[in-house]
């Protein structure tokens, strides 16, 4: 069967290979079958230009990856799509947790519900028909968002227990020196950039995440197995930086070291991260001096907030003076420390955002992000403001301004003090300095669209 994947175009700052879609592709091709990705967000694509390429490889089946940042353009794709009759499947987070509405809206045939390589092989191999495939529903499968027509809970396609057995990505199709250099962090050390995941899964609830929700448990690959992969983009690509995108690439000490003992053994020098940030419960001294040892030049905390009613709410299962002491850890270890913070979780109040602010600045962050809660499908706090308000979370922006309001504050109070802290945190001479040094010209215009997208410049 021939099969195309997108992704589709929309306004963002953050270009990034979509792992997921190039594990598709690869599992896919494991089997026989051929496969196609459009990256229309990396390309710059129209619609009309996507149409066109997908036409030209004649596929079977058409699949379209979705989030909820941008799933007013997959109704818009798909619609296109369907009016030239082909077999439309969509899947990703957004439909996995909205699949009822995902296909109301779009008119797709399928969505896939959770991780979609055994679903989306199945639905291949039976041309693209759904006989009952876990994971795989139609809309006159469903009831609802959460119950099939037979009034059973939904549920997430069947998974691969062993990550081994799925082939590396498919990069031979999305080469990273085929990406615009607007790395994933907006400011990077080396390009092209390599984008590994070692793990899936989250084992922690936060109330803010869907991740728990998403995925069945936690599972890692074999060390082997990611060291594989490491030098396979470094010989076959030429990557000049490494970002590991796991959940929390240091949840399992054990395993952390054992990959960082590996790259030093095997003499793997290149500059890496862990690009989604980690839990600083999860870092020690230890760890951070191997990690250094490795070639780790940038620890990304999720500190989300430093108020302890407010990361009681969340569920987050961390103190700030366990938070400190693991920036404190990296800082010793000679690692640039970036803090991520969310504003507008509950309980949040102006009084619990000037906390956070007061925090960022005077702690020995380098970097401090600042961003508005974005209520994501499948998060608890989503399914609170379903339960309480009867809202149906449908889209939402890229962390900017509030979509949905959890607290008593207004969107406006939010992107003010999303503004205030920028300023407060970055226009300091010495960290201004160190920022600027690390930014290459060739991502200025990138930085300077960030600074747009988070209204460092409004006047209120």
């Amino acid at each position: 069967m021939k099969v195309v994947l997108i992704v589709p175009n929309f306004d963002t700052y953050v270009l990034t290979p979509q792992l997921g879609v190039m594990y598709l592709s690869a599992y896919l091709k494991k089997y026989g079958h051929e496969v196609k990705i459009i990256d229309a967000l990396r390309d710059n694509l129209s619609d009309e230009q996507i149409l066109q390429i997908a036409e030209k490889f004649n596929p079977d089946g058409i699949g379209i990856h979705c989030l909820s940042i941008f799933f007013n353009e997959v109704i818009k794709l798909t619609k296109l799509l369907k009016s030239k009759n082909y077999k439309v499947f969509i899947g990703g987070v957004h439909p996995t947790f909205a699949p009822y509405t995902t296909l109301k809206k779009t008119g797709a045939d399928y969505v896939i519900l959770g991780e979609g390589e055994v679903p989306l092989l199945k639905l291949t191999e039976n041309n693209f028909v759904n006989n009952n495939i876990q994971g795989v529903y139609s809309i006159n499968d469903l009831k609802d968002n959460e119950t099939d027509i037979t009034g059973q809970a939904v549920k997430l396609g069947e998974i691969i227990k062993n990550l081994d057995e799925i082939p590396p990505p498919d990069w031979e199709q999305i080469p990273p020196n085929s990406y615009p250099q607007a790395p994933h962090a907006v400011i990077a050390k080396g390009y092209p950039i390599g984008i590994v995941t070692t793990s899936r899964g989250c084992p922690f609830r936060c109330s803010f995440c869907s991740s728990h929700n998403f995925y069945d448990g936690v599972r890692f690959r074999s060390v082997d197995n990611v060291i594989n992969e490491i030098k396979y983009l470094i010989e076959k690509f030429n990557i000049k930086e490494l970002q590991f995108i796991d959940d929390n690439l240091t949840l399992k000490k054990s395993y952390a070291m054992e990959i960082c003992q590996r790259m030093i053994d095997e003499n793997i020098k290149i500059d890496w991260t862990p690009i989604n940030g980690i839990r600083a419960d999860s870092l020690d001294d230890e760890l951070a001096i191997k990690m250094k040892e490795a070639g780790c030049y940038l620890l990304d905390f999720g500190i989300e907030a430093v108020n302890t009613q407010i990361l009681k709410n969340i569920k987050k299962g961390e103190t700030i003076e366990r938070i400190t002491a693991a920036i404190d850890c990296a800082h010793r270890a000679g690692m640039i420390t970036i803090g991520n913070f969310i504003f507008g979780l509950p309980g949040e109040t102006k009084e619990t955002m000037e906390e956070a602010i007061n925090y960022a600045v005077n702690s020995k962050l380098d970097r401090a992000g600042f961003f508005a809660l974005n209520v994501l499908p499948g998060s608890d706090i989503a399914k609170q403001l379903k339960k309480e308000k009867g809202i149906e979370i449908i889209s939402n922006s890229l962390f900017s301004t509030p979509d949905y309001l959890v607290c008593d504050l207004t969107a406006k109070d939010i992107e003010k003090y999303i503004q205030k802290a920028y300023w407060k945190f970055y226009f300091r001479p010495k960290i201004l300095f160190n920022v600027l040094k690390y930014i290459p010209v060739r991502q200025y215009k990138y930085f300077l669209k960030v600074l747009i997208k988070y209204n460092i410049f409004k006047f209120w």
